[in-house]
């Protein structure tokens, strides 16, 4: 698909933009980003809106007003950080990547490939997600990863080229069924980000409303007798993270305790990304409509 006249003027604002962060000095880069996020909390009125929305339907009044504002502004600060992330990852070497983070019980992925299972990672938009693909993937091996293709087609090959050279598969999350079960047949791993809104799927529980959530992790780990593994990055600051796996659910030996083991699945992922949520909640990307499913309304903002 060629690009328009405005997509090229985008995409070489954002190659300038690439260019001045990379070679300007770390320290003022964390300036700016930290500037450029008081900024949005401060006049980018619908996300913060829907941000507090959010944390209303999940602390209700156990959090202040004071304590949920200060969450949305480090959750701004923490899309802000990803946001070099995803531009420094494209010229970083494979050593400095996985410099960037120490990672915390690999030996769960590490065991699961010895015995020759098939992996599927599930995660979240927390902390620092753009450096958790690809550090993993260049540890573990190559990793199939379902994305929204970027609407700037120029960007999106950027974005393609950037992840091949790290060991990441680009699958379009419209045919990402057949992406994820080739790739498991080709004995690559899977990663989906499982934490936005889906309009098929299960319904479950989240922070005790009811949300729709992806069943597609829960359905692959059953075709393949796959692991589920949590993963998390957790953001101690800018451009220094934390990796956390947590232990998989191995679907061949996991006791069920329902009938329905795809809804039991998905639940029980979205409570290990609930719990991690609770840990540090400033930490995960409350700007999207995640409880849209039945409070699509209290999303809208007065005028």
């Amino acid at each position: 698909m060629k690009a328009n006249v405005k997509e090229y003027l985008v995409y070489y604002i954002y190659v300038f933009f690439k260019f001045l962060f990379t070679f300007l000095p770390k320290a003022l880069v964390k300036q700016i980003l930290i500037l450029c996020a008081k900024l949005a909390f401060r006049f980018n009125k619908e996300h913060k809106h829907i941000a507090k929305v959010n944390l209303d339907l999940a602390f209700e009044n156990t959090k202040s007003d004071d304590e949920k504002n200060s969450i949305i502004y480090e959750s701004y600060k923490s899309l802000l950080f990803n946001m070099f992330e995803f531009v420094e990852n494209q010229v970083l070497s494979k050593e400095e990547i996985l410099l960037k983070a120490n990672i915390i019980n690999a030996s769960y992925v590490e065991d699961a490939i010895k015995k020759g299972k098939k992996i599927i990672f599930f995660t979240a938009h927390y902390g620092g997600w753009e450096i958790a693909l690809p550090h993993t993937a260049l540890k573990f091996g190559t990793l199939a990863v379902v994305n929204r293709k970027m609407n700037n087609p120029l960007i999106q090959d950027m974005y393609k080229k950037a992840r091949n050279r790290n060991n990441i598969i680009m699958l379009d999350k419209k045919t990402a069924a057949k992406g994820m079960l080739k790739a498991l047949k080709q004995n690559n791993h899977v990663a989906v980000v499982i934490d936005q809104h889906i309009k098929v799927g299960e319904e479950i529980e989240f922070f005790g409303k009811k949300v729709m959530a992806t069943d597609s992790t829960s359905r692959l780990a059953l075709k393949f007798d796959a692991v589920l593994v949590p993963l998390f990055c957790e953001m101690n600051d800018f451009r220094d993270y934390t990796i956390k796996i947590e232990k998989p659910i191995d679907v061949a030996t996991y006791e069920f305790k329902t009938d329905n083991k795809i809804k039991e699945l998905t639940q029980i992922q979205n409570n290990i990304i609930e719990n991690q949520i609770k840990h540090k909640p400033e930490q995960w990307f409350w700007q999207h409509k995640r409880f849209k499913h039945l409070y699509n309304k209290l999303y809208k903002v007065n005028t």
